[in-house]
């Protein structure tokens, strides 16, 4: 917990609570995303509460404003009976009476469920919370919306998720290990978060189920350590909460200033940034040889550079064949897919570099950078310079 005094010589700068579950990745980028809006403000003093399995309401003070992450119950209405404005950064409170920013998670079920279908995965399933929780419902419904729309349906699991650390005993394991050994295979599963995806790989484990072989997992939140610490690693949606950190002290901003925001000003829901790919999705279900060797050599060579005469020399077939199996079993044409993996390459290099654009182009297999402003602005709606500006104005 940290306190810094107020000052007595100027105006008398507000003070805001920050209150965030400081064991989960969440937490903390939400909190790194505040911290980095208030230290370009340099307008405000901080009360800090790290929420790590201690009472968050001990010492906690009447504050002008409050930014809440990863709590809930009779703490949340502590905090909000002792600030005058409180902005939420929680899925929970979409809709309610409170100002909130939080992540899309119908669009992030959407883009797990393509991630899969990428995969040519044919079974899917979802592991969630069986209980009330919005966040869940909703990103099961995402991906189940997401697979409909292109044919498939979705089994779900009728095991609740434990609370609190019970999960951490494993009981649970006989009726989860019951579950996935009754699923068709090969299938993939999309965890609620990280924290299933977890649960989902040491069960496969204890059960002698092949991870991603039989069964690939992709969770929520990018959660490094959850993430890196399974066995195999988690692929994970990253949402960005460093992004929403920094959006809801914006809106608390403006609150505490006085400023009249509408509904939709101060009830934000942001956009996934990206799936991260690990092993516990490298899988490639296609049952046709020739087409799995073609999209195989795509996904290893798409920057090298290379085109679709160069893909027909390594897969004897003829070209319109393959236009057609591309078409009927990932949704889109062989040229589609070469610039799909090298506009993702391009994204990771935007966000995580300093490269010159002409060097990401040409890193990326594009023969100008002109060619790779047009076929990124095709992809995302935006040109590269504006993207690296909105994924780097956080870090």
């Amino acid at each position: 917990m940290i306190e810094r005094t107020k000052s007595s010589s100027k105006p008398q700068r507000p003070l805001v609570g920050v209150v965030i579950d400081g064991i989960s990745a969440f937490g903390r980028s939400v909190l790194r995303g505040t911290m980095r809006f208030a230290n370009i403000r340099r307008q405000w003093v901080l009360h800090d509460n790290l929420w790590c399995l201690v009472d968050p309401m001990q010492s906690f003070p009447q504050c002008e404003g409050a930014i809440v992450a990863g709590i809930g119950g009779g703490h949340f209405d502590y905090i909000r009976s002792h600030c005058k404005h409180l902005v939420s950064c929680s899925g929970e409170t979409l809709h309610s009476e409170f100002p909130t920013v939080c992540l899309d998670d119908v669009a992030t079920g959407k883009m797990a469920a393509q991630h899969l279908l990428d995969c040519r995965l044919r079974q899917f399933a979802f592991y969630g919370y069986t209980d009330v929780r919005q966040v869940s419902q909703r990103r099961h419904q995402g991906f189940s919306e997401g697979l409909r729309a292109r044919g498939h349906s979705c089994h779900v699991s009728p095991i609740p998720w434990p609370s609190g650390n019970q999960w951490l005993m494993h009981d649970h394991h006989p009726e989860l290990i019951r579950w996935l050994n009754e699923l068709p295979k090969p299938i993939g599963i999309m965890a609620a978060d990280d924290a299933a995806a977890h649960d989902l790989t040491a069960a496969c484990l204890e059960a002698d189920i092949g991870v991603p072989d039989q069964v690939a997992i992709i969770g929520v939140n990018n959660d490094d350590l959850l993430c890196e610490s399974s066995w195999p690693p988690i692929s994970s949606i990253d949402p960005d909460y460093t992004r929403i950190g920094y959006q809801a002290a914006s809106i608390l901003d403006q609150l505490m200033r006085g400023e009249k925001l509408s509904y939709e000003e101060c009830n934000i829901v942001m956009p996934p940034l990206q799936v991260v790919q690990r092993v516990s999705t490298s899988v490639l279900a296609v049952s046709d040889p020739h087409l799995a060797n073609a999209v195989r050599y795509i996904r290893e060579h798409a920057c090298d550079p290379c085109n679709v005469q160069d893909v027909l020399k390594q897969v004897p077939v003829a070209r319109r064949w393959l236009e057609r199996q591309f078409m009927l079993q990932l949704g889109r044409s062989p040229y589609q897919e070469i610039q799909r993996i090298r506009i993702d390459a391009a994204k990771r290099l935007l966000q995580d570099s300093n490269l010159t654009l002409p060097d990401i182009a040409e890193h990326c297999g594009f023969t100008a950078v002109q060619n790779f402003n047009t076929a990124f602005k095709q992809v995302t709606k935006t040109t590269p310079a504006v993207y690296r500006r909105q994924v780097q104005q956080f870090e």
